[in-house]
């Protein structure tokens, strides 16, 4: 189905909604007007059944600036586009020419203060002209959802469907000369879908066809719902190139925002993850920094990290965990300064060392680092082990000649997180030697292919 709806502003004060499903109406521009008739029109949409949005007319410059002040009219309830065009003096010639940056800046401030902010509205003639043709990767890998326009009147198949800088159109304005309800000169929309689906849309970006009907997904999978994946995980932080490819990099991105979400860590993509993933980041608390610079000395055991601050206040104190192999946590600190001694270690034991910034809103990330005490040559077996466990795994000259390799694992209890720990350690390796990250993405896919028979608990 095709639902046709208006957007308005000052211009059509009082207009009625009558009839519409869906209303947009003009809420601010810029950060100092506000639509005096937003409110009433607010209230005439709910009393006419329409589901209710907003639009800011960007201006160039001070995006962040823009989002908070149309944020403070708007609020985080209300859905908002963004009306990306030029400005015009009484003369015509132009006063504010937006560009791909103030767009960014605004969305990303927008989102930060809980707001919801997925389409964007970007005339065809604006993105071809005074754009250059510019590629809109930028707002793609932001999750935003394009509204064109091309005034040639309406047909499914028109010219304002057609797709341009990277970006296929979810609504397209094909009018600005409609009458509703005795009103005329009105902007009117198409969108091809149901409410639902419009209104999941424009609050969490996603571009599924309705809640819970996207394909389960999981690594060597390719097509439009691996876009779609990637575009949302660019929204959650994840800074993947929006390809469709469904590969290692893709892979390792879901692994850790399942791990930020407390999902099972699985690297498949179901309902849950699906769930997670087209909500809104903004309403989620920012973690505090993980510490950086993190270095164990070999021989006092002392550990010390760069101190973590907040709003330029150093934080009160740490926890700092020597955590074995098995996942136990063999000793545990709260230092108040950004040092401490351990000192009940047991020699000939392996530990990761991890240490987080106490008192955040959430869950903090942590910095680790992999400590390895014991008698001489410990160290050389381990690193003959790793050695051969690579060989076999990547096809190399020194293979693994032990037992089996699930076997020679059984009973250790290495779960999910210490594989992850351990390929974490390979990736930083041979980022550090130069590595290209495109060859260190394939090196960890086949590595990964031993992971069944690893882990055991």
């Amino acid at each position: 189905m095709t639902i046709f709806y208006p957007d308005v502003s000052s211009y059509q004060t009082g207009i009625s909604f009558a009839g519409c499903v869906i209303a947009m109406v003009k809420a601010t521009e810029n950060t100092n007007y506000r639509n005096p008739d937003y409110a009433a029109a607010e209230t005439r949409a709910a009393n006419a059944g329409a589901y209710f949005c907003a639009y800011h007319f960007l201006h160039a410059g001070n995006g962040v600036g823009q989002a908070q002040y149309a944020f403070g009219v708007v609020g985080a309830n209300v859905p908002l586009m963004i009306d990306f065009e030029p400005a015009y003096n009484a003369n015509g010639t132009i006063a504010s020419a937006p560009q791909i940056a103030d767009a960014v800046a605004f969305i990303n401030e927008y989102r930060s203060l809980g707001g919801k902010v997925y389409l964007l509205y970007l005339p065809h003639w604006y993105w071809q002209g005074n754009l250059g043709q510019a590629a809109l990767t930028p707002v793609i890998d932001l999750g935003m959802l394009l509204v064109s326009s091309d005034y040639t009147g309406y047909s499914d198949t028109g010219p304002g469907w057609a797709g341009y800088g990277g970006m296929t159109p979810l609504v397209w304005q094909y009018t600005s000369t409609a009458t509703l309800n005795g009103v005329v000169n009105v902007d009117m929309n198409a969108y091809k879908g149901t409410q639902a689906e419009f209104e999941a849309q424009v609050t969490t970006g996603a571009t599924a066809q309705g809640p819970g009907t996207e394909p389960t997904l999981v690594e060597g999978d390719t097509g439009p719902a691996v876009q779609t994946l990637q575009t949302r995980l660019n929204v959650w932080g994840a800074k993947l190139t929006v390809d469709g490819d469904f590969g290692a990099s893709t892979l390792a991105a879901v692994k850790a925002f399942q791990a930020q979400q407390k999902l099972t860590v699985d690297g498949t993509v179901g309902p849950q993850t699906w769930a997670a993933l087209n909500a809104n980041p903004g309403t989620t608390p920012q973690p505090y920094p993980a510490p950086t610079k993190l270095a164990v000395s070999s021989v006092s055991l002392s550990v010390s990290w760069d101190a973590v601050t907040v709003n330029g206040q150093a934080v009160a104190s740490y926890t700092v965990e020597a955590v074995e192999l098995n996942g136990s946590v063999f000793v545990r600190e709260t230092p108040t300064t950004n040092s401490v001694v351990l000192t009940t270690l047991v020699p000939g034991q392996t530990y990761n060392i991890l240490v987080w910034a106490n008192g955040g809103p959430v869950a903090p990330p942590h910095a680790s680092i992999l400590l390895r005490r014991g008698p001489a040559g410990i160290g050389e077996r381990h690193r003959a082990y790793l050695t051969t466990f690579l060989g076999e795994a990547l096809g190399g000259p020194r293979r693994y000649r032990g037992p089996d390799i699930a076997a020679a694992h059984r009973g250790l209890g290495i779960s999910n997180v210490h594989f992850g720990l351990v390929a974490g350690h390979l990736v930083a390796t041979l980022d550090e030697l130069g590595v290209p990250r495109h060859l260190t993405d394939q090196i960890i896919g086949i590595v990964a292919t031993l992971q069944p028979a690893v882990v055991t608990a």
